[in-house]
């Protein structure tokens, strides 16, 4: 059976590009089945074929963008069957004989299916949990959202959550049946084991301990709460840093006027997009990895931080609480003295320190005991069973 698995975004999307790579890199393991890449840019197709995978690269063109349209309009489906239209990429999906999509993302692509079933990923529904965020509300971005899952979702011949209240949520909301939505945790990024020995603090001329955030600057990230806490400590005379990496999406200019107001801007340390090769120091040499985002039920930054060994504060919030356990600080995000209190313990006891890394690393081992590779290795085979209904196996390309 052949398996078309989609990859979009681009290397500034953050976690959830690295997250669609570690995914890809996992799959070649299952070596019953044989696995397609298709990527819509040149840069990914280059970034896949260092790792040795094969990648098609789809670009779209004008035509395309009217035949999408066209699909889309509900107008349009009763005579579907009849006229037959199908986009650039469904004609690549023919051409390499692929037989079932597999989406890493939540995917537009999969509305434009018109012979080919798919199995799609879901990351969250925050824009159902926390609707006021400018990122899931502003210019009809809840309205697509809803377009996407309400039409995509029903459909898929299976589901990809990363935990029970992502389950749970999904199956409530959009009523799908319980036995298509399978809960698959994340796993951290391929760039947590690549070690490296890079001196944070002379490169980025810091000069006292520093807690460590990697996000993209949307709103929903709460880096003003990391930046309340740090001035609560200089208050105090002591003296953190924190280091922020990421891509702006808008937020940037606020944080860094915010931390300005404050009167901490020269504790904070934006290093932009971080390189690969430095996310294991920047993680290894923090005195934390501090995440107070809004949004969840899980992500990827705390198991990074659980399997380089460092000491996590998390957000003290339904599904976050249960991703990482008694793995992590937790931190009430109506009062930034929750995350003061957390850095000054961590700062005065290296006990408490080492407590929280062993703490971190059990949880990730509890988290990994169920692969993706099993959930899909299930999901895989049962539909090859359903496929001999109508279709002769594929060869192996």
């Amino acid at each position: 059976m052949n398996i078309g698995v989609v990859f979009e975004g681009n290397l500034q999307g953050g976690g959830g590009y690295q997250q669609q790579i570690s995914t890809i890199l996992e799959l070649q393991i299952i070596n019953r089945y044989y696995i397609i890449a298709f990527v819509f840019s040149e840069e990914n197709k280059n970034i896949l074929e260092l790792y040795g995978l094969k990648a098609i690269h789809i670009k779209s063109k004008l035509i395309d963008k009217v035949i999408k349209f066209i699909n889309r309009l509900e107008i349009y489906h009763p005579f579907a069957r009849k006229v037959q239209i199908k986009s650039l990429f469904e004609k690549a999906l023919d051409a390499n004989n692929i037989d079932l999509v597999y989406f890493l993302t939540p995917s537009f692509l999969s509305l434009e299916l018109q012979t080919h079933n798919y199995i799609i990923t879901l990351w969250d529904l925050c824009h159902r949990d926390t609707p006021e965020f400018p990122e899931v509300n502003y210019f009809r971005e809840f309205e697509n959202r809803e377009l996407l899952y309400t039409k995509s979702l029903k459909k898929a011949v299976a589901i990809l959550v990363d935990s029970s209240l992502g389950k749970d949520n999904v199956v409530q909301r959009y009523c799908v049946n319980e036995n298509r939505v399978f809960i698959a945790p994340f796993a951290p990024s391929v760039n947590a084991f690549v070690d490296s020995n890079i001196n944070v603090k002379t490169k980025y001329k810091i000069q006292s301990d520093y807690i460590y955030y990697p996000a993209q600057f949307w709103s929903h990230k709460n880096h003003v709460y990391i930046i309340d806490a740090i001035a609560i400590l200089k208050s105090k005379g002591i003296i953190l840093t924190a280091i922020f990496s990421g891509s702006n999406k808008g937020n940037l200019n606020y944080v860094l006027e915010y931390a300005h107001n404050c009167g901490v801007n020269e504790l904070i340390k934006y290093i932009g997009f971080a390189p690969n090769e430095e996310i294991y120091s920047l993680y290894k040499n923090a005195l934390a990895m501090v995440m107070p985002s809004y949004f969840g039920p899980t992500n990827i930054p705390p198991l990074e931080a659980f399997a380089i060994g460092t000491p996590v504060v998390y957000s003290d919030l339904d599904g976050l609480r249960e991703q990482v356990g008694n793995g992590a600080l937790l931190c009430n995000l109506k009062n930034s003295e929750s995350l003061a209190n957390h850095l000054m313990a961590l700062r005065n006891s290296e006990e408490l320190r080492n407590e929280m890394i062993q703490k971190g690393s059990k949880r990730l081992s509890e988290l990994q005991k169920s692969s993706i590779l099993d959930v899909l290795g299930e999901i895989f085979d049962d539909y090859a069973i359903k496929l001999k209904c109508w279709k002769h196996q594929c060869k192996v390309m």
